[in-house]
């Protein structure tokens, strides 16, 4: 059990509590079974908001099956493009992408989670307990919570979202007649200067995964402690998950042993 706490100076002000248990059992045959647990919340002190630097975040090597922050709440943006099937090609409608290689993930953490798992250990010949080569089968349970729901952004179909560049001051840039940058919308020759504009293309924010529902996972694993430092491989299944979760079958890590 820890707990940190920041508030004496400065502005940032929370406490933070964790606790974390595990045991193990010797079946049979150096079968080996084990069961851990842990989790966390953070809260605010004196009205003040947890940064997002601060919240807890939940993924590989954590839970396994989920990519790096792939559990918990975050924002993803997704681009609106025109759908190649509209009937009228001059007026198609607004296509959401959802190939999750072209959307911008960004997950913001959450301030409550919990995690669970339970592994069994495989015993192997001497000469791969030599090498040390340890296989086991697991089950991971987990979920990362309550955060405040973020402000969305959205660029409207299908002219997207424009708005006008300023200089380092501040001031708002226009276009001159030579096609320059000019803060003084009075030095064109025969109108107004028109603003220099910037377009963002279409695109909405959706706001997701936070949620204390159990993701669950469950796979196989190989240990090894070679002579450069543990390494630990992983295929897994996912079980559960809620959406907005970023999944992921294979994970190879360096420096961690569960």
């Amino acid at each position: 059990l820890t707990t940190e706490f920041a508030g004496l100076g400065g502005s940032v002000k929370f406490i933070r509590n964790r606790a974390k248990a595990a045991r193990y059992w010797n079946l049979f045959d150096n079968f080996i079974f084990s069961l851990t647990a842990e989790g966390g919340v953070i809260n605010g002190l004196g009205g003040k908001d947890v940064r997002l630097t601060d919240r807890f975040f939940l993924g590989e090597p954590q839970i396994r099956g989920f990519d790096i922050r792939g559990v918990g709440p975050r924002v993803l943006r997704q681009p609106i493009i025109a759908d190649p099937d509209s009937p009228d090609a001059n007026n198609p409608l607004p296509l959401i992408v959802t190939d999750r290689n072209q959307i911008a993930d960004d997950a913001i953490g959450g301030e409550a989670y919990y995690l669970g798992r339970a592994e069994l250990e495989i015993p192997l010949g001497s000469g791969a307990s030599e090498l040390g080569l340890r296989p086991s089968v697991w089950v991971d349970v987990g979920a990362l919570f309550n955060v405040t729901t973020p402000d969305l952004q959205q660029s409207p179909f299908p002219g997207g979202l424009a708005f006008q560049l300023k200089d380092a001051d501040g001031n708002l840039l226009y276009i001159d007649d030579n096609g320059a940058a000019t803060i003084d919308p009075s030095s064109c020759a025969t109108t107004t200067c028109a603003p220099l504009n910037r377009t963002i293309a279409p695109f909405q924010e959706t706001f997701l995964g936070d949620s204390a529902s159990p993701r669950i996972s469950a796979g196989i694993g190989v240990n090894w402690n070679s002579p450069f430092g543990p390494f630990r491989i992983d295929f897994a299944q996912i079980i559960r998950k809620v959406p907005g979760d970023d999944t992921k079958t294979f994970s190879f890590n360096v420096g961690t042993q569960f």
